[in-house]
């Protein structure tokens, strides 16, 4: 029997964890929807959302180990990770503008890598 996820993925009643791609998608899921709040500028979300990214992620890498990907899962695996890496790269553009915001504020700036001041 399945049940939907607080964050709209699909969980096993039984208590057995889902196969591995079902992880990948409930995370590229997640994914998607910080982006969605980060569109918003719903920063507070976005922090509550990856809060729960980072456990499935943790639960992903317990079973991973137990578990092989055949080839088209794998193939599954790369798409869903390629999109996962696209929308942190769209978080992180958008949140960037707030972050050189902070550090004209602090008035700090980075330093280059491999100098010291």
């Amino acid at each position: 029997m399945v049940l939907k996820g607080g964050d709209g993925a699909a969980e096993a009643l039984d208590g057995r964890s889902c196969g591995l791609i079902q992880q990948y998608e409930k995370i590229a899921l997640a994914s998607r929807s910080m982006l969605e709040a980060a569109h918003l500028g719903n920063w507070d979300q976005v922090e509550e959302i990856a809060a729960r990214c980072r456990v499935m992620i943790e639960k992903l890498k317990l079973s991973s180990t137990k578990n092989a990907l055949g080839d088209g899962e794998k193939r599954r695996r790369i798409a869903l990770l390629r999109s996962i890496l696209n929308d942190d790269a769209q978080i992180r553009a958008r949140a960037e503008p707030w972050l050189r915001d902070l550090e004209a504020f602090l008035g700090s700036s980075p330093q280059p890598r491999g100098r010291t001041p």
